[in-house]
């Protein structure tokens, strides 16, 4: 498989739980890690470089000219960086042989084979990618210009058609929309792709994507403790910690943080305490029993 990733300095802690997960939970093929940065620091290139070969994985390192970017938006009060305008650039940035990828957000535990996911046939999509439940912003459609009939996917998880993005020129695209939409985006390169992809995306299920947002209580009681997701929720394949705070953080409450603390262990460079293990692993527990016997009410549950 051909993983793609980008990050800078301040997330090659992160970049390296979720790459360590992958390889932990996809043995036995030799895959390729492409790395898209502004530059590292040399011991933490070799931080990841290491480890991807430590499984037997070829890295591969690609410098992005920050300078393209000049014209892309970033608030102050983000809580991102620049980075997250990378993956626009995967198709003339990566080698021409390369027709599809895995674009992965580095704030990902992944807890299974993505082979499945691997194998998802793209004829005629542009990319496939997770819908959002309806957990986008609530002017999404309106600002972005399109149909709520095609919903809104999260780009955190991405199975890539690089063919098709070569063949119609869709890094031109997404720098045009750019320059001359701005002012509309809120949540950056995910509002470009599917301001321009949305018909071409094909909708994948939610355990390839399943999102913090998800574990809310007020979005399993809108979706009336949906099965599908009910079971997803309890056994993600692809954990994602989207918005803040994240479990590397001593505020966040998610229910699934105990995995970001045990990839983060077996990289060696964990610091939380056996109580906050504990009382991670706890919360876990309760969380996936109250799913599973529909227990109702907010106040039951920390999200």
């Amino acid at each position: 498989m051909n993983i793609v990733c980008s990050i800078d300095n301040n997330y090659v802690q992160h970049c390296g739980v979720m790459l360590l997960s992958f390889f932990e939970n996809n043995k036995g093929s030799n895959h390729c890690v492409y790395l898209l940065t502004e530059g590292l620091a040399e011991e933490n290139k070799k931080c990841i470089q290491d480890l991807v070969e430590s499984y037997n994985g070829s890295f591969f390192y690609y410098l992005v000219d920050h300078k393209a970017l000049t014209l892309f938006p970033i608030r102050v009060q983000d809580h991102l960086t620049i980075a997250t305008y990378y993956r626009l650039l995967m198709a003339d940035i990566l080698p021409v042989h390369l027709d599809k990828v895995i674009y992965l957000d580095c704030d990902i535990v992944i807890n299974d084979s993505v082979q499945e996911l691997w194998n998802t046939s793209l004829d005629g999509y542009a990319l496939a990618a997770v819908e959002e439940l309806g957990c986008s912003l609530p002017d999404v459609y309106e600002r972005l210009g399109y149909d709520e009939k095609y919903g809104y996917f999260n780009a955190g998880v991405l199975l890539v058609n690089l063919a098709y993005w070569r063949e119609f020129s869709l890094t031109k695209r997404f720098f045009e929309y750019v320059a001359g939409n701005s002012i509309k985006l809120k949540s950056h390169d995910q509002d470009v792709l599917n301001a321009l992809l949305h018909d071409k995306c094909l909708h994948i299920p939610y355990k390839w994507n399943v999102e913090e947002a998800f574990y809310h209580y007020s979005v399993i009681k809108r979706l009336k403790f949906n099965p599908e997701l009910s079971f997803v929720l309890r056994h993600p394949s692809v954990l994602h910690y989207t918005w803040k705070p994240k479990p590397w953080e001593s505020s966040c409450n998610h229910p699934f943080r105990i995995n970001y603390f045990v990839y983060l262990q077996k990289l060696g460079k964990s610091t939380f305490t056996f109580k906050e293990r504990l009382m991670a692993s706890i919360d876990k527990y309760i969380f996936c029993f109250l799913l599973r016997i529909k227990m109702r009410g907010h106040q039951y549950y920390k999200l």
